[in-house]
């Protein structure tokens, strides 16, 4: 709310011109809002990103060539090339660390995530209707993922352990209707959200303790992807897809305990809430993409993308104060609650805090080369893309990260074994006047598996 920072809640995953010069900065954050939500989607905030190998080692650049088993995540289009049953699945490490430095150029503030986790898994069929070609398939697909491990070293560090992911189960279909045409859609589910477990030293001069935070979310929604891919002539493809955005079903419970170091004991106060009505309003996006295939070895991509994250909100959102201590003021019984405003707007998302969060958008370029030796294919890949960010830096405009990869891939008999490489990272300066350094790792391995029909 994955990924990813801007202090914010995440959704999350996932990642042309720049973007608007807009001065104006950020309201005041609300008391307590942001600071319970150790979660962003920084670099993870393209939601029209699919998954596999052999995409992502070029660049993501897939959007017109989309012809393997991953194609439903990119454009469901692309499921009109497959012509036998497979089986397939993508695997993902991926390491983030941010650097930030106080105005002086000394060092502030480390934060480092670490995580693996399912991708992407399909079951795919060739299907014909009335001499009309294709393929229908199922599949899963971690849009978001939430499962890593997250250390902030700062005055008052955190360490915190996250699980699970925005999810999406979809069931799509695509066909070749035309020579020069094929279309595509799913029908996706949305479910399962985060857990998350954090614990903060707080060392003030008013307090030494700790604050331990666990945290719920849930999340229930259903939208639509649509592609086509239009074929401008034998070399030269062109592909477009649009997701829909929706609005989901939220269920979201927080358990807060304060531990306050005091001679001779520790004195305790906990504090939880749930609520089941909140609303989570996830962008829509859409993408165009352009491949040319000079020879059948060679291909050549290039794809833009927009999320339009400035849509993004949360409602009914709450955060927890800390309980008073009895001989304190009277404690507040209730959580911090943060209602639409007067034009039924809520937070916006997943910044939270600023209310002109921005869309996001990537330029993406990606080379393939295949190595043919006898029945042994040997596939090598380059990419390269641009990624406008969701929140804003102290200029007024949202940081573009950076990011080159790389990827391999071997053919043998019925089996595909790809893999990737990415490494992203990007410069900007927050509200604090403070110089921020992104930068992040990520590997990804799939394998596809083709049954010969007889």
């Amino acid at each position: 709310m994955e990924p990813r920072r801007a202090a914010g809640v995440a959704v999350a995953l996932v990642f042309v011109a720049a973007g608007a010069q807009a001065q104006v900065i950020p309201s005041p954050t609300p008391p307590r809002l942001g600071a319970q939500d150790e979660l962003d989607l920084q670099a993870r905030a393209n939601v029209l990103q699919g998954s596999g190998a052999r995409a992502l080692g070029m660049g993501g650049a897939f959007l017109a060539r989309a012809d393997d088993a991953t194609a439903a995540s990119w454009n469901p289009a692309g499921l009109s090339y497959l012509r036998l049953p497979e089986l397939s699945a993508v695997w993902t490490n991926a390491h983030f660390n941010s650097d930030e430095r106080l105005p002086d150029g000394a060092l502030g503030k480390t934060d480092r995530q670490h995580g693996d986790t399912p991708d992407f898994f399909a079951a795919t069929y060739p299907i014909g209707i009335k001499g009309v070609t294709g393929s229908a398939q199922v599949s899963f697909q971690r849009v978001i993922s939430f499962r890593y491990q997250r250390t902030i070293e700062e005055f008052n560090p955190l360490t915190a352990e996250s699980g699970g992911g925005f999810d999406v189960v979809a069931l799509g279909a695509g066909l070749q209707v035309t020579r020069w045409l094929r279309v595509g859609a799913t029908l996706n589910e949305w479910f399962d959200g985060y857990t998350q477990h954090s614990v903060r030293e707080i060392n003030t001069p008013n307090q030494v303790g700790t604050r331990t935070l666990d945290n719920r979310f849930r999340l229930s929604a259903w939208n639509t992807n649509v592609g086509a891919i239009l074929g401008l002539s034998d070399k030269v493809n062109l592909g477009l897809v649009a997701k829909t955005g929706f609005s989901g079903h939220v269920t979201l419970k927080r358990e807060r305990v304060d531990v306050v170091n005091a001679d001779p004991q520790d004195r305790i106060t906990a504090n939880d809430h749930t609520r089941d009505d909140l609303r989570l309003d996830l962008p829509g996006a859409v993408g165009v993409g352009l491949s040319f295939r000079p020879w059948s070895a060679v291909t050549a991509s290039l794809d833009y993308t927009r999320s339009f994250w400035s849509k993004g909100q949360i409602h009914n959102f709450f955060t927890l104060p800390k309980r008073q201590l009895p001989e304190e003021t009277t404690p507040p019984e209730g959580p911090d609650f943060f209602p639409d405003d007067a034009n039924g707007k809520g937070l916006p998302y997943p910044s939270l805090i600023d209310p002109q969060q921005q869309d996001t958008e990537q330029i993406r370029a990606g080379l393939e080369y295949v190595v043919i030796h006898g029945s042994l294919k040997l596939p090598l890949r380059v990419g390269y893309y641009n990624d406008r960010q969701y929140f804003r830096s102290i200029s007024g405009a949202a940081p573009r990260f950076d990011a080159l990869t790389a990827g391999a891939g071997i053919v043998v008999g019925r089996v595909l074994i790809d893999a990737a490489y990415i490494y992203e990272h990007g410069r900007y300066v927050d509200f604090d006047v403070h110089s921020v350094h992104v930068h992040s790792h990520r590997v990804f391995a799939s394998l596809i598996y083709r049954h010969s029909r007889r």
